[in-house]
Formats: C-alpha cells, sequence, structure tokens
C-alpha cells in the first residue's frame, strides 16, 4: 500500500493517506436517497390519514342519517362537509343517495379526494381516494 511506502518523501505520503472528509463525500453521496425516502414515508402516511379520515367522515355521515331518517341527501351532504373541514379535511367531495331494497331504505354516502404528493418522482398525477358507507334508515 501506498501509505507503507518508505521511498516516498512524508508530505506525499502523508497527502495519500489523507482520509479527512470522507465521511463529508459519503454523506453527500447518499443523503439525497434518505431523504426522498423519508419523505415518501411521509407522504404515504399522509395518504392513509386522509383515507383514514375521509372513512371516520362518512361513517359518522352515516350514523347521523340513522339518528335522523327524515335528512335529505343535501342536508346529509352538507354535515358530511362540516365534519370533514372541523377535522382538517378539506376539498373532498361527498356525495348521498337513498335508496330502497326489499322493503328498506338505506342511505349511502360517498367520500372522494384526489391526493397529490409532495414528494418529487412518486407520481406526477394525483391519487383517487374513496370511502363509502351504507346505513339503513327508517
Amino acid at each position: 500500500m501506498l501509505c507503507k511506502l518508505t521511498a516516498m518523501t512524508f508530505k506525499r505520503r502523508k497527502a495519500l493517506c489523507d482520509d479527512r472528509g470522507v465521511a463529508a463525500v459519503e454523506f453527500a453521496l447518499v443523503a439525497p436517497f434518505f431523504l426522498m425516502m423519508v419523505l415518501g414515508l411521509i407522504d404515504f402516511g399522509r395518504m392513509f390519514w386522509v383515507k383514514s379520515t375521509m372513512q371516520f367522515v362518512v361513517e359518522q355521515s352515516a350514523r347521523h342519517a340513522m339518528v335522523n331518517p327524515a335528512i335529505t341527501t343535501t342536508l346529509l351532504e352538507d354535515y358530511a362537509d362540516t365534519q370533514s373541514a372541523n377535522i382538517g379535511l378539506t376539498n373532498a367531495t361527498f356525495i348521498a343517495t337513498s335508496s330502497s331494497s326489499g322493503g328498506i331504505n338505506y342511505m349511502s354516502i360517498r367520500g372522494s379526494y384526489t391526493f397529490t404528493f409532495i414528494t418529487p418522482l412518486i407520481t406526477s398525477t394525483g391519487v383517487d381516494l374513496a370511502a363509502l358507507s351504507k346505513t339503513p334508515v327508517s
């Protein structure tokens, strides 16, 4: 190895064996990949939070329809929008529909949201998230 050679001058041997700054170079090579991975994990966590929040809102709205069977679809959609805004989820769309099957009336509420990632390189288009809850009303 060059560091063990005795024929070289002391200064030249010192310059060849100097490993100061190696950690900084390794960090500069690894840091972008590590940061992209961490930001990607945060983004996926945000996506699952939005999905869970939407499911919670449609289930709460379905329970509200069950307790108030005379509620209209418009009022139920407004209720879902209010619940969503109170939790912190904005720009979600809720659509309520009523149906009947076998003499039982049902109220369904569907939530949809287009999730966009903050982290680059994951996807340039949004991911469509949906939640649905259906409950019998009498």
